[in-house]
């Protein structure tokens, strides 16, 4: 059965406005897709591009808080009035749940009804920068802190070295083990412990245009040098094309590192080494600069109305995001039956090797009273099947599933959508889950590299610098930071 798949993209205003201090502004933030129609849109995530603040210098060894995150390309929860407390029967405990998951509301009912000593009040901070700004105003202040809140991959380094989350292997987390993605459970692991459970995700892809590919005689490309050569080739075909543009953010460049194998940060504790300058990394760095100095890429910014209208109007045909990219959809109704998803092009003809840009997971807090109880619901919310099916529907959670079960799911996999040609995407994106790389780490301090990138790129636009300088200058920001916050630096 065949289901049309429409979007309605909003652009999601920046949130480094109400930073106090002024920064370089960074990339903007992807629009919110809204789903139209019941069933009719594929999973996509919670969490993606990071906006973030200029991060505080810390004069202690403590690493620095994250100050900022992503802004959500999904549709994402508005932040409500906290409820009242659920009443509790005699011997029964209460735990609070922070989250911004659209209509997760529902999950935590159904916890409810079928455990009535274990009731969980779901509280929505809001999204992204503003959780998080509550969730480190509560830790410092050791009141009001969450027993379960949602914590993007990029950040969830920050809070483990600085001790304040619980190790769910105390609470069976190994038991689970297998039937998550291999990569997402690296994710929430730092040495022998579990911090997290991995909730959704963002495997990079490609989308394309094939109206416009087709149109030109351009095939899809495979590995980059491909895609260097269509994006020269079409371009020379029509002046007015493009195969893509560069997307100016960091959580999209840092994927791109993670598709090409590179390891910027390995973290052991309070032990870190880092590495922006590695063969890895600069290919990456190389292949953007040269496609930028070559202007065969649209010299368009990702997210903005003009981009929208390119995608409206045929003249940019491709885009590597993550999975969640569907709601591009939106901007291009008339393209309809002619987009496709592929896997993303590879270093070299037959790589299997695979980034991810976007995610959250569910930890829980070393303050919490009732760890215990907690951590049995986090562990309910991401492995029981019905939760997990649920918070795939794009008419609510829309996530996109990081168990094996739910990625083999056929209900989920094997849908065909009328908008992307009557192709079963899932099934691309699936396998391009299975391909993320699992030795990619974040730094304790993702604020302060994404901040510095973005400071960085704004020369990179102007032409001042190239990306390949920008990753040197990058590594020593870098080196120089994580030395100042107490870090030993290998």
């Amino acid at each position: 059965m065949k289901k049309s798949l429409v979007f309605v993209t909003l652009i999601i205003a920046l949130l480094l406005a109400a930073c106090a201090t002024p920064t370089p502004v960074p990339p903007a933030a992807p629009p919110t897709a809204v789903p139209a129609k019941p069933t009719a849109a594929p999973a996509q995530p919670t969490a993606a591009p990071a906006q973030p603040t200029k991060a505080p210098e810390q004069p202690t060894a403590a690493p620095a808080q994250p100050t900022a995150a992503p802004a959500q390309p999904t549709a994402t929860a508005t932040a409500t009035p906290e409820p009242t407390k659920i009443p509790l029967a005699a011997g029964a405990v209460g735990i609070d749940f922070w989250s911004w998951v659209p209509g997760i509301q529902d999950q935590v009912n159904e916890w409810n009804a079928t455990h009535p000593n274990i009731q969980v009040n779901y509280i929505n901070k809001g999204n992204g920068n503003t959780e998080y700004a509550a969730l480190n105003t509560a830790l410092q202040a050791n009141s009001d802190i969450p027993d379960v809140v949602q914590i993007e991959y990029q950040h969830l380094p920050s809070y483990i070295t600085r001790g304040q989350l619980a190790n769910l292997v105390d609470y069976g987390a190994n038991d689970v083990k297998s039937q998550f993605v291999p990569w997402t459970w690296s994710q929430v692991s730092q040495g022998n412990g579990v911090y997290a459970y991995p909730q959704d995700a963002g495997p990079l892809v490609m989308f394309c245009n094939n109206a416009i590919l087709d149109k030109n005689n351009i095939k899809v490309p495979t590995t980059w040098d491909e895609f260097t050569k269509a994006a020269a080739d079409l371009h020379k075909a029509d002046p007015n094309v493009y195969l893509a543009n560069f997307t100016p953010d960091q959580g999209w460049y840092m994927g791109m590192l993670w598709q090409s194998g590179a390891k910027p940060f390995t973290v052991d504790g309070t032990n870190i080494k880092i590495d922006f300058t590695s063969p890895e990394v600069m290919r990456v760095a190389k292949l953007w600069d040269d496609l930028l100095k070559s202007g065969n890429l649209a010299p368009i910014d990702t997210y903005s109305n003009d981009w929208n209208t390119a995608l409206g109007k045929g003249t940019i045909a491709c885009w590597n995001s993550g999975a969640w990219g569907t709601f591009i959809s939106g901007s291009a109704p008339d393209f309809k039956g002619k987009w496709k998803v592929y896997l993303m092009p590879g270093w070299k003809a037959g790589d299997k090797v695979n980034g991810n840009y976007g995610g959250s997971t569910i930890a829980v807090t070393k303050a919490s009273a009732h760890a215990k109880e907690a951590a049995e619901f986090a562990k309910w919310l991401n492995t029981d099947p019905k939760p997990l099916v649920e918070l795939t529907n794009p008419d609510k959670a829309g996530l996109f599933p990081v168990t094996q079960s739910t990625l083999s799911n056929k209900a989920w996999s094997d849908v065909p959508y009328d908008y992307w040609s009557g192709q079963a995407i899932h099934q691309v994106m699936a396998e391009a889950a299975q391909q993320v790389n699992p030795s990619f780490q974040w730094s304790p301090f993702t604020d302060f590299v994404y901040t510095t990138y973005a400071d960085l790129l704004t020369q990179v636009k102007a032409g001042t610098l190239t990306l390949q300088d920008a990753m040197k200058q990058l590594q020593d920001k870098s080196v120089t930071y994580a030395k100042d916050q107490g870090f030993t630096v290998q």
